[in-house]
């Protein structure tokens, strides 16, 4: 989906990065870039609904704040299966977020807890699920922490 409102532009670039942390921040956003409060509620009400924003929220460092975290792989050989494993996957807090691959190991999630123990314990009851054959627990060995931001392009120069 592209964004071809200039506005729309600016505003999309404007939110990915150095959002205002303060009691008013689109208040904050719409001085910055210019525009009324209102506007630029109703403009990201716009986005959202129509799916170019998915969701707003704080990226924390997880490590800092004394949790621990792992990618975990699942192999769920029959493909109709994975949508409830996913579900069953996602009934955990813990849980960050689940994606399918095309692999042997097929269903990939990230857990993030207070303890190396409640994730072990998370990947125990996963993996008994009568439709999953094999797990992999894969934490980090070192932490790269890679900063994307995205210049929307104009849809009629194709130019950010």
């Amino acid at each position: 989906m592209s964004v071809s409102d200039p506005l729309d532009n600016r505003i999309l670039a404007a939110v990915q990065s150095d959002f205002p942390v303060c009691r008013r921040p689109f208040r904050e956003l719409a001085r910055k870039l210019e525009v009324g409060e209102d506007l630029l509620l109703a403009r990201v009400r716009s986005l959202r609904e129509q799916g170019v924003i998915r969701r707003f929220g704080a990226v924390f460092d997880s490590r800092r704040l004394g949790y621990v975290s792992t990618l975990v792989a699942l192999e769920v050989p029959n493909e109709e299966d994975l949508p409830g494993v996913a579900a069953a996957v996602n009934r955990y807090p813990e849980a960050t977020h689940n994606y399918q691959r095309e692999d042997r190991f097929n269903l990939w999630f990230t857990l993030i807890a207070r303890s190396r123990e409640r994730i072990g314990e998370i990947i125990s009851r996963v993996a008994s699920l009568e439709t999953v054959a094999g797990v992999m627990d894969l934490p980090a060995e070192e932490l790269y922490k890679i900063r994307a931001s995205f210049t929307p392009l104009d849809d009629e120069t194709g130019e950010a």
